[in-house]
């Protein structure tokens, strides 16, 4: 049996997704199961990705057919029921890449400290053909605090993943025993968003270590059909009101619980905006109030209640653009 499960979730992608598997199968370390997931494909897409791992044949790669689209919280749901004797367990995007060291590199780290409960490395970007973005990598990783932070083993990532969110699912490598413990995400979460915090928030708050790397050990592709690009994550209501639920439902001590209550405070204030632009300005007025008794020093919040009252009309016409009321495909 292999050593770690990679579950490579795809839908309407054929061109990026073998890529993608071609990335896996060309690693340093060979013992691996490839699962790819199609998520409900269009009927032409599908065909093409089963040609493609039909025409490898390679029996570490196979292929299923969702019968409907479950975004990812469906799809990591399906891969954690999937798992057989592996010990590792990861979730490649189908529009990302690895370097051919990455699953090497990170069991290596796993093996050497059994403590571990994921192994998470930096990322480069890359363009729609391939070509590595110099420029827009350095961009990305100081918004995303990559570089921020040295080698080596995390054991509280928790207030780290609150503040700067750091780690991305794409790549990390989980150790099963730590995620069939604590389960992988939250039981009353559907859908796309936010399935990656969901996973390591799990892992975070029961104060399991994490080994991290700012080496650069999987590639990001930046191009139009990413979610970045596509859903909206910050101004749409099922992906804001997912959060908002997986935060209330959680108290921390110390540093960690004041960074929640910022965190979630934020969220109430994009909720605030999706109200008002939805036709609820009560239920906007609501939201804010709420984001103020968790975060009464937040500057901005008390800003975009005073704007609500007073100029609403700025509301609809600079962010109603950016709400995206329809759930995330």
């Amino acid at each position: 049996m292999a050593t770690i499960l990679i579950g490579i979730p795809t839908r309407n992608r054929p061109h990026y997704v073998k890529e993608a598997i071609s990335s896996v199968l060309d690693q340093t370390f060979q013992d691996v199961r490839v699962l790819v997931s199609d998520n409900d494909s269009e009927p032409a897409a599908s065909r093409q990705v089963r040609q493609h791992i039909e025409e490898l044949n390679d029996p570490r790669v196979s292929y299923y057919l969702q019968a409907e689209n479950g975004g990812e919280y469906g799809q990591g749901r399906y891969f954690m029921r999937s798992l057989q004797d592996e010990s590792y367990f990861m979730i490649l995007h189908d529009d990302d890449r690895l370097e051919p060291e990455h699953i090497e590199y990170g069991l290596s780290k796993l093996n050497t400290d059994p403590e571990l409960a994921f192994f998470s490395s930096s990322q480069y970007l890359f363009d729609e053909r391939g070509r590595t973005l110099e420029e827009m990598t350095e961009e990305y990783c100081r918004y995303q605090s990559r570089d921020r932070f040295p080698e080596g083993r995390m054991d509280d990532a928790l207030e780290i993943l609150l503040e700067y969110g750091l780690f991305s699912i794409s790549g990390s490598i989980f150790r099963v025993s730590a995620i069939r413990e604590h389960g992988l995400v939250d039981d009353d979460c559907t859908g796309l968003y936010p399935f990656e915090f969901n996973v390591f928030l799990r892992i975070a708050e029961r104060r399991l270590p994490a080994y991290y790397t700012p080496r650069k050990l999987s590639g990001y592709r930046w191009h139009n059909e990413s979610m970045r690009n596509t859903d909206g994550s910050t101004l749409n209501l099922s992906m804001v009101e997912t959060l908002i639920r997986i935060l209330e439902k959680r108290h921390f001590d110390g540093r960690a619980e004041r960074l929640r209550k910022n965190l979630l405070s934020y969220n109430y204030r994009n909720y605030a905006f999706i109200q008002y632009v939805a036709d609820n300005p009560t239920g906007c007025y609501q939201a804010l109030l709420r984001g103020l008794r968790l975060n009464p020093m937040a500057p901005s919040i008390w800003a975009y209640l005073a704007l609500a009252v007073f100029a609403p009309f700025i509301i609809r016409r600079r962010w109603g653009p950016r709400i995206n009321l329809a759930p995330p495909l």
